[in-house]
């Protein structure tokens, strides 16, 4: 797979670059007194995170697996597009970047469905309704309509996505078929929910939240994280990200039901970064130690101070929503800034332990 190192090279550069301006965006939206690059830099931290580095991640990961399934390499545009629109979208040539984010977003839907053809099964079928839900978001952000209303859309790419994924691995534990059925109702309740957010925002979130706290109950009661978390080392540690993220995204809809259609502010901020943060984001952190060396060829040597940023993450998480809900601007201030020292510190954490580790070997004995 050697072939494949200087497609995924310059991808990941996109995202590692778009992904800093989007941390230091947060931080200056938060409130802490950062010079900023670019004016609208601020403005566009959510297609930036969601759209460019998020989308760029998932695509080259699904273009990793197609190229190693089938030797296809068409897969590698649909990142490259997105991390090149992250790219751009820092630099403020935003009509630049709304086209090839939105280019990358069409680029993995055909990826999903390509994989579709080959394997219709419900979890194929759920994670690309996530493809379609990243495509209707940045649509209605290149269509001009506000952030509070294309955001709904792009969170959905990131649940279905998740969710899809890990009803997949679910399968090793044999589940019945009304456990399947019952995944299915609350997934289509919460994708039902997002669609309705363009006629009614109000009503939309309500519905989206009674999904996600569903869906949040079915991962805490199916999912196999309720097993391997028995387990020591790297399995428990991958159990207590996800169980962790299934409870942030309980409250994420908790807070959707109660709240309805908010447009920024406390609750706004408490609303997304519930389920942006602390389901999301603790996804990334379980999976990076299984993700990273497909992407990159190097392994990954897990340490039990990854229990750290993640406790990091939680903690400072907890913080921030009780700035949030409590109106206390220095809790919701500092919450973030640790929030985003948890991410750095898990970046560099991993970037150290893929240089301290050998090169992933294929069967054959070649370096990926």
């Amino acid at each position: 797979m050697m072939i494949d190192k200087p497609l995924r090279l310059p991808i990941i550069a996109c995202v590692a670059v778009g992904l800093l301006a989007g941390l230091w965006a947060a931080l200056a939206r938060l409130g802490w007194a950062l010079p900023v690059s670019s004016g609208g830099l601020v403005g566009v931290h959510g297609p930036l995170m969601i759209g460019g580095v998020l989308g760029a991640l998932i695509a080259l990961e699904r273009a990793v697996a197609l190229a190693g399934v089938t030797g296809q390499r068409w897969g590698y545009l649909a990142p490259l597009c997105s991390g090149l629109g992250a790219v751009i979208l820092v630099l403020g040539f935003v009509t630049v970047a709304k086209v090839l984010i939105t280019a990358g977003s069409l680029g993995l839907l055909a990826i999903f469905v390509f994989i579709l053809r080959r394997h219709a099964a419900s979890y194929t079928i759920v994670m690309t309704c996530g493809a379609v839900a990243l495509i209707g978001g940045n649509l209605l952000w290149w269509a001009g309509q506000p952030i509070y209303q294309a955001v709904h859309w792009w969170i959905a790419f990131l649940v279905l996505t998740i969710v899809g994924e890990r009803l997949e691995l679910s399968r090793v534990t044999r589940l019945t078929s009304t456990a399947t059925r019952l995944f299915l109702l609350v997934a289509g309740i919460y994708s039902a929910g997002v669609v309705l957010t363009l006629f009614n925002l109000d009503a939309g979130i309500r519905l989206a939240g009674i999904g996600e706290i569903g869906l949040a109950v079915w991962l805490l009661r199916y999912d196999i994280a309720r097993h391997t978390i028995k387990r020591n080392g790297l399995p428990q540690f991958i159990a207590a990200c996800l169980l962790a993220g299934y409870v942030w995204l309980g409250i994420s809809g908790l807070i959707g039901l109660t709240s309805g259609a908010v447009y920024a502010g406390f609750l706004y901020d408490a609303l997304l970064h519930a389920v942006l943060l602390g389901f999301v984001f603790s996804m990334i952190f379980g999976h990076a130690p299984i993700i990273i060396p497909s992407l990159t060829g190097r392994a990954i040597r897990w340490h039990h101070f990854a229990y750290g940023y993640l406790v990091l993450l939680h903690g400072s998480l907890i913080l921030r929503e009780a700035g949030d809900l409590l109106a206390w601007m220095p809790g919701r201030m500092w919450g973030g800034m640790l929030n985003v020292t948890a991410v750095l510190i898990f970046l560099a954490f991993t970037i150290y332990a893929a240089r301290q580790s050998e090169v992933v070997k294929d069967e054959y004995g070649a370096a990926h």
